[in-house]
């Protein structure tokens, strides 16, 4: 059982570092709206290690006014340690007004569980191709969070994650920071398979020759996990 000064000590210390490490990253801009992304997940554990994923992610933006895209996101992860995961997967981003993007990435996440929050990095490598003409776009993506298990079967997830390009494209302004999202939300177990999330998610975005883009998302959906498969046990 988690010791309450742990929790009270070690809470405010990963709210005051994620905030931190956002802040470094926002730039001012004058383009702000609000959105929604519905994202509804499920697990189908495969064997002991490793597990099938399955995402369909809905985004409304510019107020809610305008569907923006759909998103769909199949991927393997494999449970190199008890703390290190490793994943390979695929997205497909359908737009409303523009060329749809494919993309291909790999993540490798680390995971320290020491009782008040749980704290995690993940790393991502991302091959970005858009339907338009435009060449491979390369991408990193670094994200640190946290998360904590509350009473009736609530829980808290906080994190932030930077978006950064390798290269320039005709899709892509320049190579350097692209995104950074920063987010805070609760969950609720339902039942032993199936939670509900709900948070807010801060979007910031460079555009191509534009103001920056500020996002202030609500982020809602659920997510299941199936009995294991036990495959190869």
């Amino acid at each position: 059982m988690t010791h309450p000064r742990t929790r009270r000590v070690g809470i405010p210390l990963l709210i005051a570092a994620l905030l931190v490490l956002g802040a470094g990253g926002v730039r001012a801009g004058d383009d702000n709206r609000g959105a929604l992304w519905a994202v509804n997940q499920a697990t189908v554990p495969l064997s002991e290690r490793f597990e099938f994923h399955g995402m369909l992610q809905n985004r409304w933006v510019n107020d809610l006014e305008t569907y923006e895209r759909t998103v769909f996101r199949p991927w393997l992860s494999f449970d190199w340690t008890d703390q290190v995961e490793l994943a390979a997967g695929y997205d497909r981003h359908e737009f409303k007004d523009t060329d749809d993007e494919n993309r291909a990435w790999q993540r490798i996440a680390y995971r320290y569980d020491f009782g008040a929050p749980a704290l995690f990095t993940h790393f991502w490598l991302e091959e970005r191709f858009f339907e338009g003409g435009a060449r491979v776009a390369w991408r990193g993506r670094f994200q640190i969070g946290g998360d904590l298990d509350l009473p009736h079967d609530f829980g808290l997830l906080l994190r932030n994650e930077f978006f950064v390009d390798f290269n320039e494209t005709s899709r892509i302004r320049r190579s350097g920071l692209g995104e950074n999202h920063l987010y805070a939300g609760l969950n609720y177990d339902i039942t032993a398979w199936l939670r509900f999330d709900l948070g807010y998610l801060m979007q910031y975005r460079d555009q191509n020759n534009r103001d920056d883009l500020f996002d202030h998302t609500v982020f809602t959906g659920f997510s299941a996990r199936t009995p294991s498969l036990g495959l190869g046990d």
